[in-house]
Protein backbone atom coordinates (compact mmCIF):
# COMPACT_ATOMS: atom_id res chain seq x y z
CA UNK A 1 0.00 0.00 0.00
CA UNK A 2 2.68 2.62 0.89
CA UNK A 3 4.93 1.51 -2.13
CA UNK A 4 1.49 2.49 -4.43
CA UNK A 5 1.02 5.39 -2.72
CA UNK A 6 4.52 6.59 -3.38
CA UNK A 7 4.21 5.36 -6.93
CA UNK A 8 1.03 8.12 -7.77
CA UNK A 9 2.60 10.75 -5.99
CA UNK A 10 6.12 10.47 -8.01
CA UNK A 11 3.67 9.90 -11.04
CA UNK A 12 1.66 13.30 -10.21
CA UNK A 13 4.90 15.30 -9.44
CA UNK A 14 6.87 14.30 -12.35
CA UNK A 15 3.65 15.23 -14.67
CA UNK A 16 3.09 18.58 -13.00
CA UNK A 17 6.60 19.26 -13.02
CA UNK A 18 6.83 18.21 -16.96
CA UNK A 19 3.54 19.82 -18.61
CA UNK A 20 3.92 22.55 -16.26
CA UNK A 21 7.55 23.69 -17.66
CA UNK A 22 6.89 22.91 -21.34
CA UNK A 23 3.76 24.74 -21.42
CA UNK A 24 5.18 27.95 -19.46
CA UNK A 25 8.19 27.95 -21.50
CA UNK A 26 6.97 26.89 -24.90
CA UNK A 27 6.13 30.90 -25.71
CA UNK A 28 10.08 32.33 -24.34
CA UNK A 29 11.25 29.24 -26.19
CA UNK A 30 9.55 29.41 -29.78
CA UNK A 31 9.96 33.23 -29.56
CA UNK A 32 13.85 33.06 -29.34
CA UNK A 33 14.30 29.88 -31.69
CA UNK A 34 12.21 31.73 -34.08
CA UNK A 35 14.58 34.91 -33.99
CA UNK A 36 17.46 32.86 -34.16
CA UNK A 37 16.08 30.95 -36.74
CA UNK A 38 15.93 34.11 -38.56
CA UNK A 39 19.03 35.03 -37.66
CA UNK A 40 20.85 32.18 -39.23
CA UNK A 41 19.41 31.85 -41.91
CA UNK A 42 20.24 35.94 -42.75
CA UNK A 43 23.65 34.87 -41.44
CA UNK A 44 23.76 31.96 -43.55
CA UNK A 45 21.74 33.31 -46.55
CA UNK A 46 24.72 36.44 -46.57
CA UNK A 47 27.61 34.19 -46.65
CA UNK A 48 26.79 32.13 -49.41
CA UNK A 49 25.89 35.81 -51.27
CA UNK A 50 29.38 36.87 -50.04
CA UNK A 51 31.29 33.45 -51.32
CA UNK A 52 29.55 33.63 -54.41
CA UNK A 53 30.42 37.24 -54.56
CA UNK A 54 34.17 36.66 -54.10
CA UNK A 55 34.03 33.67 -56.57
CA UNK A 56 33.41 35.90 -58.99
CA UNK A 57 36.76 38.12 -58.17
CA UNK A 58 38.42 34.64 -58.65
CA UNK A 59 37.05 34.06 -61.77
CA UNK A 60 37.71 37.03 -63.20
CA UNK A 61 41.06 37.78 -61.97
CA UNK A 62 41.70 34.47 -63.83
CA UNK A 63 39.67 35.26 -67.08
CA UNK A 64 42.21 38.51 -66.75
CA UNK A 65 45.49 36.25 -66.30
CA UNK A 66 43.95 33.81 -69.21
CA UNK A 67 43.67 37.78 -71.22
CA UNK A 68 47.66 38.03 -70.45
CA UNK A 69 48.72 35.23 -71.44
CA UNK A 70 46.98 35.43 -74.77
CA UNK A 71 48.50 38.96 -75.43
CA UNK A 72 51.68 37.88 -74.92
CA UNK A 73 51.94 34.72 -76.68
CA UNK A 74 50.44 37.69 -79.77
CA UNK A 75 53.36 39.76 -79.03
CA UNK A 76 55.98 38.15 -79.01
CA UNK A 77 55.26 36.27 -82.37
CA UNK A 78 57.44 37.38 -85.08
CA UNK A 79 55.39 36.37 -88.01
CA UNK A 80 52.67 38.24 -86.63
CA UNK A 81 54.85 41.44 -86.47
CA UNK A 82 56.68 40.79 -89.96
CA UNK A 83 52.83 40.29 -90.99
CA UNK A 84 51.41 43.23 -89.88
CA UNK A 85 54.34 45.27 -90.32
CA UNK A 86 54.34 44.17 -93.99
CA UNK A 87 58.04 42.75 -93.79
CA UNK A 88 59.01 40.56 -96.54
CA UNK A 89 60.28 40.39 -100.23
CA UNK A 90 58.22 38.27 -102.10
CA UNK A 91 55.00 37.10 -102.57
CA UNK A 92 55.79 33.61 -101.40
CA UNK A 93 57.34 34.96 -98.28
CA UNK A 94 54.28 37.10 -98.05
CA UNK A 95 52.07 33.65 -97.62
CA UNK A 96 54.47 31.72 -95.56
CA UNK A 97 54.63 34.84 -93.13
CA UNK A 98 50.36 34.59 -93.69
CA UNK A 99 50.35 31.31 -92.70
CA UNK A 100 52.74 31.03 -89.96
CA UNK A 101 51.05 34.04 -88.27
CA UNK A 102 47.40 32.25 -88.89
CA UNK A 103 49.15 29.27 -86.77
CA UNK A 104 50.70 31.38 -83.78
CA UNK A 105 47.36 33.90 -83.65
CA UNK A 106 45.26 30.21 -83.12
CA UNK A 107 47.83 28.87 -80.63
CA UNK A 108 47.70 31.89 -78.29
CA UNK A 109 43.83 32.12 -78.86
CA UNK A 110 43.12 28.21 -77.91
CA UNK A 111 39.45 27.46 -77.43
CA UNK A 112 39.39 29.08 -74.10
CA UNK A 113 38.58 32.65 -76.52
CA UNK A 114 36.50 30.90 -78.73
CA UNK A 115 34.05 33.15 -79.09
CA UNK A 116 36.22 36.41 -78.90
CA UNK A 117 36.87 38.55 -81.56
CA UNK A 118 40.40 39.50 -81.64
CA UNK A 119 41.58 42.22 -83.42
CA UNK A 120 45.50 43.28 -84.53
CA UNK A 121 45.70 46.41 -85.85
CA UNK A 122 49.46 47.69 -86.61
CA UNK A 123 49.73 51.74 -87.41
CA UNK A 124 50.32 51.58 -91.02
CA UNK A 125 46.14 50.06 -90.90
CA UNK A 126 47.44 46.59 -92.02
CA UNK A 127 44.58 44.44 -89.93
CA UNK A 128 44.30 41.32 -88.68
CA UNK A 129 40.90 39.68 -87.16
CA UNK A 130 40.53 35.82 -86.20
CA UNK A 131 38.17 33.45 -87.74
CA UNK A 132 35.91 34.99 -90.65
CA UNK A 133 34.56 38.14 -88.64
CA UNK A 134 34.14 40.97 -90.50
CA UNK A 135 34.81 45.28 -89.54
CA UNK A 136 32.27 47.49 -89.48
CA UNK A 137 34.86 50.33 -89.25
CA UNK A 138 37.85 51.36 -90.71
CA UNK A 139 41.35 50.69 -89.30
CA UNK A 140 42.42 54.49 -89.33
CA UNK A 141 38.48 54.93 -87.37
CA UNK A 142 39.80 52.76 -84.30
CA UNK A 143 43.01 53.75 -84.50
CA UNK A 144 42.07 57.57 -83.77
CA UNK A 145 39.69 56.06 -81.28
CA UNK A 146 39.41 57.89 -77.49
CA UNK A 147 39.93 54.03 -76.18
CA UNK A 148 43.01 52.71 -78.66
CA UNK A 149 44.57 56.18 -78.05
CA UNK A 150 44.61 55.69 -74.30
CA UNK A 151 46.07 52.74 -74.52
CA UNK A 152 48.74 53.75 -76.71
CA UNK A 153 49.62 56.20 -74.50
CA UNK A 154 50.02 53.28 -71.36
CA UNK A 155 51.24 50.38 -73.32
CA UNK A 156 52.07 48.49 -70.68
CA UNK A 157 48.48 48.03 -69.00
CA UNK A 158 45.87 46.54 -70.32
CA UNK A 159 42.41 48.88 -70.68
CA UNK A 160 39.14 47.66 -70.20
CA UNK A 161 36.43 49.57 -71.68
CA UNK A 162 32.50 49.29 -72.24
CA UNK A 163 30.80 50.19 -75.72
CA UNK A 164 27.66 50.10 -76.57
CA UNK A 165 28.46 48.44 -79.78
CA UNK A 166 31.43 46.32 -81.42
CA UNK A 167 33.56 46.86 -84.34
CA UNK A 168 32.88 43.99 -86.14
CA UNK A 169 29.47 43.57 -88.30
CA UNK A 170 28.23 40.69 -86.32
CA UNK A 171 28.63 43.20 -82.86
CA UNK A 172 27.45 46.37 -84.33
CA UNK A 173 24.01 46.57 -82.29
CA UNK A 174 25.46 44.68 -79.15
CA UNK A 175 26.95 46.37 -76.13
CA UNK A 176 30.75 44.95 -75.90
CA UNK A 177 33.58 45.00 -73.39
CA UNK A 178 36.70 45.98 -75.35
CA UNK A 179 40.48 44.47 -73.75
CA UNK A 180 42.94 46.99 -75.73
CA UNK A 181 46.68 46.49 -74.98
CA UNK A 182 49.65 48.42 -77.26
CA UNK A 183 51.43 46.10 -79.35
CA UNK A 184 55.22 47.18 -78.50
CA UNK A 185 58.56 45.25 -80.20
CA UNK A 186 60.84 44.05 -77.56
CA UNK A 187 63.76 46.59 -76.50
CA UNK A 188 61.53 49.36 -77.98
CA UNK A 189 58.89 52.21 -75.82
CA UNK A 190 57.24 52.88 -79.34
CA UNK A 191 54.12 50.62 -79.82
CA UNK A 192 53.79 49.56 -83.99
CA UNK A 193 50.25 48.32 -83.34
CA UNK A 194 47.30 47.67 -81.04
CA UNK A 195 45.40 44.44 -79.58
CA UNK A 196 42.05 44.30 -79.29
CA UNK A 197 39.87 41.76 -77.63
CA UNK A 198 36.20 42.03 -78.42
CA UNK A 199 33.95 40.22 -75.74
CA UNK A 200 29.90 40.95 -75.81
CA UNK A 201 28.58 42.11 -72.27
CA UNK A 202 26.49 39.18 -72.16
CA UNK A 203 28.99 36.39 -72.96
CA UNK A 204 30.86 39.00 -69.95
CA UNK A 205 27.98 38.49 -67.67
CA UNK A 206 28.57 34.33 -67.69
CA UNK A 207 31.28 35.07 -65.28
CA UNK A 208 28.47 36.30 -62.72
CA UNK A 209 25.00 34.69 -63.43
CA UNK A 210 24.81 32.38 -61.11
CA UNK A 211 25.35 34.76 -58.53
CA UNK A 212 22.20 36.62 -58.97
CA UNK A 213 18.68 35.99 -58.66
CA UNK A 214 15.45 38.41 -57.53
CA UNK A 215 16.94 39.30 -54.38
CA UNK A 216 20.83 39.67 -55.60
CA UNK A 217 21.78 42.23 -58.37
CA UNK A 218 25.87 42.11 -59.39
CA UNK A 219 27.38 45.55 -61.46
CA UNK A 220 30.86 46.23 -62.70
CA UNK A 221 31.83 50.06 -62.72
CA UNK A 222 35.00 51.42 -63.96
CA UNK A 223 36.89 54.12 -62.38
CA UNK A 224 34.56 56.96 -63.73
CA UNK A 225 31.84 54.78 -61.97
CA UNK A 226 29.89 53.80 -64.85
CA UNK A 227 28.22 50.66 -65.37
CA UNK A 228 30.01 48.35 -67.77
CA UNK A 229 28.25 45.00 -67.10
CA UNK A 230 25.35 43.95 -64.68
CA UNK A 231 22.75 41.53 -64.54
CA UNK A 232 20.37 45.17 -64.49
CA UNK A 233 20.80 45.23 -68.30
CA UNK A 234 18.98 48.66 -67.75
CA UNK A 235 22.13 50.06 -65.79
CA UNK A 236 25.10 49.35 -68.01
CA UNK A 237 26.25 52.09 -69.77
CA UNK A 238 25.33 54.31 -67.33
CA UNK A 239 26.39 55.88 -63.69
CA UNK A 240 25.94 53.26 -61.20
CA UNK A 241 22.72 53.26 -59.30
CA UNK A 242 22.25 54.04 -55.87
CA UNK A 243 21.68 50.99 -53.47
CA UNK A 244 18.08 50.23 -51.97
CA UNK A 245 19.13 47.17 -50.76
CA UNK A 246 20.07 45.88 -47.53
CA UNK A 247 23.89 44.73 -47.77
CA UNK A 248 26.40 45.92 -50.51
CA UNK A 249 29.30 44.45 -51.40
CA UNK A 250 32.22 45.99 -52.81
CA UNK A 251 35.25 44.84 -54.22
CA UNK A 252 38.23 46.65 -56.13
CA UNK A 253 39.47 44.86 -59.21
CA UNK A 254 43.02 46.03 -59.49
CA UNK A 255 43.74 44.35 -62.94
CA UNK A 256 40.54 45.13 -64.49
CA UNK A 257 40.87 48.93 -63.29
CA UNK A 258 37.41 48.42 -61.87
CA UNK A 259 34.92 47.78 -58.51
CA UNK A 260 32.46 45.07 -58.33
CA UNK A 261 29.21 45.57 -56.35
CA UNK A 262 27.01 42.56 -55.20
CA UNK A 263 23.69 44.11 -53.82
CA UNK A 264 21.69 41.58 -51.13
CA UNK A 265 18.05 42.17 -49.99
CA UNK A 266 18.32 39.42 -47.48
CA UNK A 267 14.95 40.97 -45.73
CA UNK A 268 12.69 39.90 -49.24
CA UNK A 269 14.61 36.31 -49.20
CA UNK A 270 13.48 36.29 -45.63
CA UNK A 271 10.36 36.81 -46.17
CA UNK A 272 9.73 34.69 -49.24
CA UNK A 273 11.49 31.73 -47.76
CA UNK A 274 10.52 32.23 -44.09
CA UNK A 275 6.89 32.10 -43.12
CA UNK A 276 6.36 32.95 -39.66
CA UNK A 277 2.85 32.06 -38.79
CA UNK A 278 3.04 28.46 -40.24
CA UNK A 279 5.99 28.37 -37.77
CA UNK A 280 4.22 29.40 -34.64
CA UNK A 281 1.11 26.84 -35.77
CA UNK A 282 3.58 24.08 -36.45
CA UNK A 283 5.44 25.02 -32.89
CA UNK A 284 2.08 24.62 -31.08
CA UNK A 285 1.34 21.37 -32.35
CA UNK A 286 4.36 19.86 -31.66
CA UNK A 287 4.68 21.10 -28.41
CA UNK A 288 0.69 19.93 -28.10
CA UNK A 289 2.38 16.10 -29.06
CA UNK A 290 5.09 16.24 -27.16
CA UNK A 291 3.21 17.28 -23.94
CA UNK A 292 0.85 14.39 -25.13
CA UNK A 293 3.86 11.81 -25.67
CA UNK A 294 5.45 13.04 -22.61
CA UNK A 295 2.63 12.20 -20.44
CA UNK A 296 2.23 8.93 -21.88
CA UNK A 297 6.02 8.08 -21.64
CA UNK A 298 5.98 9.27 -17.93
CA UNK A 299 3.32 7.05 -16.97
CA UNK A 300 5.11 3.77 -18.70
CA UNK A 301 8.28 4.74 -17.38
CA UNK A 302 7.30 5.99 -13.71
CA UNK A 303 5.77 2.60 -12.28
CA UNK A 304 9.00 0.16 -13.03
CA UNK A 305 11.43 3.43 -12.25
CA UNK A 306 9.68 3.57 -8.62
CA UNK A 307 9.47 -0.19 -7.92
CA UNK A 308 13.52 0.15 -8.78
CA UNK A 309 13.92 3.30 -6.48
CA UNK A 310 12.15 1.34 -3.86
CA UNK A 311 14.41 -1.49 -4.03
CA UNK A 312 17.37 0.45 -4.09
CA UNK A 313 16.44 2.52 -1.13
CA UNK A 314 16.50 -0.49 0.60
CA UNK A 315 20.06 -1.75 -0.62
CA UNK A 316 21.23 1.24 1.96
CA UNK A 317 21.30 -1.83 4.32
CA UNK A 318 23.43 -4.22 2.22
CA UNK A 319 27.01 -4.28 1.58
CA UNK A 320 27.49 -2.00 -1.45
CA UNK A 321 29.62 -4.16 -3.05
CA UNK A 322 26.84 -6.67 -3.86
CA UNK A 323 25.60 -6.77 -7.13
CA UNK A 324 21.62 -5.87 -7.45
CA UNK A 325 19.12 -8.01 -9.26
CA UNK A 326 15.58 -7.38 -9.84
CA UNK A 327 13.02 -8.70 -11.73
CA UNK A 328 10.50 -6.30 -13.92
CA UNK A 329 10.17 -4.91 -17.15
CA UNK A 330 12.50 -4.96 -19.80
CA UNK A 331 13.86 -1.07 -18.99
CA UNK A 332 14.74 -2.06 -15.17
CA UNK A 333 16.47 -5.29 -16.36
CA UNK A 334 18.92 -3.41 -18.48
CA UNK A 335 19.32 -1.12 -15.59
CA UNK A 336 19.86 -3.78 -13.47
CA UNK A 337 22.41 -5.44 -15.84
CA UNK A 338 24.26 -2.28 -16.88
CA UNK A 339 24.74 -1.27 -12.85
CA UNK A 340 26.00 -4.51 -12.15
CA UNK A 341 28.62 -4.56 -15.06
CA UNK A 342 29.21 -1.11 -14.68
CA UNK A 343 32.37 -0.72 -12.67
CA UNK A 344 33.81 -3.72 -14.20
CA UNK A 345 33.72 -2.87 -17.68
CA UNK A 346 35.22 1.01 -16.49
CA UNK A 347 38.63 0.25 -16.46
CA UNK A 348 37.90 -1.72 -20.24
CA UNK A 349 36.53 1.00 -21.58
CA UNK A 350 38.44 3.77 -20.36
CA UNK A 351 41.51 1.87 -22.36
CA UNK A 352 39.32 1.30 -25.51
CA UNK A 353 38.76 5.03 -25.39
CA UNK A 354 42.32 6.22 -25.09
CA UNK A 355 43.25 3.11 -28.18
CA UNK A 356 40.54 4.73 -30.44
CA UNK A 357 41.81 8.58 -29.78
CA UNK A 358 45.29 7.81 -31.29
CA UNK A 359 44.47 5.72 -33.57
CA UNK A 360 41.48 8.82 -34.27
CA UNK A 361 44.41 11.01 -34.69
CA UNK A 362 46.90 9.03 -36.44
CA UNK A 363 43.96 8.45 -39.36
CA UNK A 364 43.52 12.47 -39.21
CA UNK A 365 46.95 12.90 -39.88
CA UNK A 366 46.98 10.59 -42.71
CA UNK A 367 44.10 11.65 -44.11
CA UNK A 368 45.24 15.53 -43.85
CA UNK A 369 48.86 14.24 -45.55
CA UNK A 370 46.96 12.99 -48.34
CA UNK A 371 44.48 16.16 -49.42
CA UNK A 372 45.21 17.81 -52.33
CA UNK A 373 43.76 20.64 -53.50
CA UNK A 374 41.67 19.47 -57.17
CA UNK A 375 42.35 23.01 -58.59
CA UNK A 376 46.22 22.96 -58.03
CA UNK A 377 45.66 19.43 -60.07
CA UNK A 378 43.84 21.02 -62.75
CA UNK A 379 45.64 24.18 -62.92
CA UNK A 380 48.80 22.28 -63.33
CA UNK A 381 48.01 19.85 -65.88
CA UNK A 382 46.59 23.08 -67.76
CA UNK A 383 49.90 24.64 -67.60
CA UNK A 384 51.59 21.37 -68.71
CA UNK A 385 48.90 21.31 -71.75
CA UNK A 386 50.29 24.60 -72.99
CA UNK A 387 53.87 23.60 -72.51
CA UNK A 388 52.84 20.46 -74.66
CA UNK A 389 50.85 22.46 -77.21
CA UNK A 390 53.60 25.26 -77.71
CA UNK A 391 56.40 22.72 -78.24
CA UNK A 392 58.21 23.28 -75.36
CA UNK A 393 59.11 19.30 -74.56
CA UNK A 394 61.95 19.80 -72.22
CA UNK A 395 60.12 21.42 -69.72
CA UNK A 396 56.82 19.28 -70.59
CA UNK A 397 58.81 16.14 -69.49
CA UNK A 398 60.42 18.48 -66.67
CA UNK A 399 57.20 19.35 -65.10
CA UNK A 400 55.49 16.16 -65.36
CA UNK A 401 58.36 14.51 -63.89
CA UNK A 402 58.15 16.80 -61.08
CA UNK A 403 54.39 16.39 -60.52
CA UNK A 404 54.41 12.78 -60.55
CA UNK A 405 56.99 12.62 -58.08
CA UNK A 406 55.26 15.42 -56.02
CA UNK A 407 52.38 13.37 -56.29
CA UNK A 408 53.84 10.00 -54.91
CA UNK A 409 55.49 11.70 -52.10
CA UNK A 410 52.52 13.06 -51.10
CA UNK A 411 49.63 10.13 -51.84
CA UNK A 412 51.35 7.00 -51.96
CA UNK A 413 53.75 7.39 -49.42
CA UNK A 414 51.73 6.78 -46.23
CA UNK A 415 54.56 7.22 -43.56
CA UNK A 416 54.32 10.09 -41.12
CA UNK A 417 57.52 11.57 -41.15
CA UNK A 418 60.05 11.47 -43.92
CA UNK A 419 64.37 12.43 -44.36
CA UNK A 420 64.93 16.16 -44.03
CA UNK A 421 66.54 15.43 -47.88
CA UNK A 422 63.29 13.57 -49.52
CA UNK A 423 60.97 16.42 -48.13
CA UNK A 424 63.64 19.42 -49.32
CA UNK A 425 63.08 16.96 -52.94
CA UNK A 426 59.51 17.48 -52.45
CA UNK A 427 59.99 21.43 -51.95
CA UNK A 428 61.95 21.87 -55.13
CA UNK A 429 59.55 19.90 -56.94
CA UNK A 430 56.94 22.16 -55.82
CA UNK A 431 58.44 24.97 -56.54
CA UNK A 432 59.69 23.99 -60.09
CA UNK A 433 55.89 24.04 -60.80
CA UNK A 434 55.41 27.09 -59.81
CA UNK A 435 57.82 28.46 -61.72
CA UNK A 436 56.56 27.52 -64.81
CA UNK A 437 52.96 28.49 -63.86
CA UNK A 438 53.97 31.80 -61.98
CA UNK A 439 57.50 32.09 -63.70
CA UNK A 440 61.07 32.21 -61.85
CA UNK A 441 60.49 35.75 -60.21
CA UNK A 442 60.89 33.92 -56.62
CA UNK A 443 64.16 32.35 -55.82
CA UNK A 444 64.13 29.64 -53.42
CA UNK A 445 67.81 28.77 -51.93
CA UNK A 446 68.03 25.64 -49.41
CA UNK A 447 71.43 25.56 -46.53
CA UNK A 448 70.97 21.98 -45.22
CA UNK A 449 73.79 21.29 -42.93
CA UNK A 450 76.13 18.73 -43.08
CA UNK A 451 74.57 15.33 -41.90
CA UNK A 452 70.92 16.98 -41.24
CA UNK A 453 69.34 15.36 -44.54
CA UNK A 454 69.32 12.17 -42.87
CA UNK A 455 66.92 13.03 -40.04
CA UNK A 456 63.35 12.38 -40.18
CA UNK A 457 60.94 15.21 -39.80
CA UNK A 458 56.92 15.38 -39.65
CA UNK A 459 55.57 14.93 -43.91
CA UNK A 460 54.67 17.98 -45.87
CA UNK A 461 55.59 20.74 -42.47
CA UNK A 462 57.40 22.92 -44.40
CA UNK A 463 55.43 23.30 -48.00
CA UNK A 464 52.67 25.55 -46.48
CA UNK A 465 55.07 27.92 -45.23
CA UNK A 466 56.75 27.94 -48.83
CA UNK A 467 53.20 28.05 -50.48
CA UNK A 468 52.44 31.17 -48.35
CA UNK A 469 55.49 33.37 -49.10
CA UNK A 470 54.46 32.32 -52.57
CA UNK A 471 51.47 33.39 -52.68
CA UNK A 472 51.00 36.02 -49.90
CA UNK A 473 54.69 37.48 -49.47
CA UNK A 474 54.89 38.50 -53.10
CA UNK A 475 51.88 40.12 -54.10
CA UNK A 476 51.32 41.64 -57.85
CA UNK A 477 54.30 39.58 -59.73
CA UNK A 478 56.65 40.99 -57.16
CA UNK A 479 60.27 39.33 -57.59
CA UNK A 480 61.67 37.94 -54.47
CA UNK A 481 63.98 35.32 -52.33
CA UNK A 482 63.28 32.59 -49.89
CA UNK A 483 65.58 30.88 -48.03
CA UNK A 484 65.63 27.11 -46.20
CA UNK A 485 67.80 27.13 -43.45
CA UNK A 486 68.27 23.21 -41.83
CA UNK A 487 70.66 22.95 -39.09
CA UNK A 488 71.26 20.99 -36.16
CA UNK A 489 70.91 23.14 -32.45
CA UNK A 490 71.93 20.84 -29.43
CA UNK A 491 69.42 18.06 -29.31
CA UNK A 492 67.25 19.66 -31.81
CA UNK A 493 66.64 20.51 -35.68
CA UNK A 494 66.13 23.94 -36.08
CA UNK A 495 64.37 25.13 -38.98
CA UNK A 496 63.93 28.76 -40.67
CA UNK A 497 62.57 29.93 -43.68
CA UNK A 498 62.87 33.55 -44.29
CA UNK A 499 61.72 35.42 -47.00
CA UNK A 500 62.36 39.40 -48.26
CA UNK A 501 58.56 39.51 -48.89
CA UNK A 502 56.12 42.74 -47.79
CA UNK A 503 55.72 40.90 -44.47
CA UNK A 504 52.78 40.07 -42.31
CA UNK A 505 50.63 43.20 -40.45
CA UNK A 506 48.63 40.61 -37.89
CA UNK A 507 50.49 37.22 -37.22
CA UNK A 508 47.54 35.89 -36.17
CA UNK A 509 45.95 35.96 -39.35
CA UNK A 510 48.47 33.63 -40.78
CA UNK A 511 47.64 30.70 -38.41
CA UNK A 512 43.94 31.13 -38.93
CA UNK A 513 44.45 31.10 -42.37
CA UNK A 514 42.14 28.25 -44.54
CA UNK A 515 43.36 29.22 -48.00
CA UNK A 516 45.22 26.51 -49.66
CA UNK A 517 46.44 26.35 -52.75
CA UNK A 518 48.10 22.68 -53.02
CA UNK A 519 47.33 20.56 -50.14
CA UNK A 520 44.70 20.76 -47.28
CA UNK A 521 47.57 21.45 -44.30
CA UNK A 522 47.21 24.82 -43.52
CA UNK A 523 49.85 26.30 -41.04
CA UNK A 524 47.47 26.09 -38.17
CA UNK A 525 47.60 22.22 -38.61
CA UNK A 526 51.47 22.09 -38.55
CA UNK A 527 51.48 23.76 -35.20
CA UNK A 528 48.60 21.45 -33.93
CA UNK A 529 50.86 18.52 -35.37
CA UNK A 530 54.16 19.15 -33.91
CA UNK A 531 52.39 19.48 -30.46
CA UNK A 532 50.94 16.39 -30.78
CA UNK A 533 53.94 14.52 -31.66
CA UNK A 534 56.17 16.13 -29.44
CA UNK A 535 54.40 18.29 -26.83
CA UNK A 536 53.70 22.13 -26.43
CA UNK A 537 57.38 22.79 -26.39
CA UNK A 538 57.57 22.56 -29.86
CA UNK A 539 55.91 24.02 -32.44
CA UNK A 540 56.15 26.85 -35.13
CA UNK A 541 57.59 30.70 -34.35
CA UNK A 542 56.41 33.52 -36.79
CA UNK A 543 58.26 36.84 -36.77
CA UNK A 544 57.38 39.27 -39.34
CA UNK A 545 58.02 43.23 -39.93
CA UNK A 546 56.35 44.72 -42.69
CA UNK A 547 57.87 45.17 -46.18
CA UNK A 548 61.25 43.38 -44.87
CA UNK A 549 60.07 39.98 -44.83
CA UNK A 550 58.98 37.31 -42.86
CA UNK A 551 61.20 34.43 -40.66
CA UNK A 552 59.18 31.06 -39.84
CA UNK A 553 61.14 28.67 -36.61
CA UNK A 554 60.51 25.54 -36.26
CA UNK A 555 61.81 23.28 -34.04
CA UNK A 556 62.15 19.22 -33.79
CA UNK A 557 63.66 16.46 -31.79
CA UNK A 558 66.57 15.05 -33.54
CA UNK A 559 65.89 11.66 -32.07
CA UNK A 560 65.44 10.36 -35.49
CA UNK A 561 67.34 9.37 -38.07
CA UNK A 562 67.33 6.96 -41.19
Amino acid sequence: MKHKIYRQDMLTKILFIVIVGILSTVLVVSSIIINISKDIFIDTYLKAQEKAFYRIQDELNSHHEDLVTMFNQINSSINLKFFLQDIYTTSQSESRVAYKAENDMQKAIGFDFDNTRVLLISNNGKTYLNKEYVLNKSPEEILNSNEVKKAIENPERIQYIYKKQGYTVDTKNTPVILTIKALKLSGSDTPYGIIIAITTEKDFSHYYEYFTSEYTQFYLTDNNNIVISSSNKSAVGKEMPKSKYAIVLKEQLPFYNCTAYGFINSQNALGNFYNEPSLWIICSIICLIVCLMIGYIVKKTVDPLSDLIFKMSHARKNNYNEYIELKGSKEIQELSKTYNTMLADLNHYINELLTVQREKRKAEIEALQMQINPHYIYNTLASIKWLIYQGNVDKSTKTIDAFICLLRNTISNTDETITISKEIECLKNYVFINNIRYGDKIKVDYFVAFGCDKYKIPKMILQPFIENAFFHAFPYEMSGNIKIFIRKVNQNIKIQIIDNGIGIKDVNSLTTSKKEHFSGIGINNVDARLKLLYGDDYGIKISSQTNKGTTITIFIPNDNKE
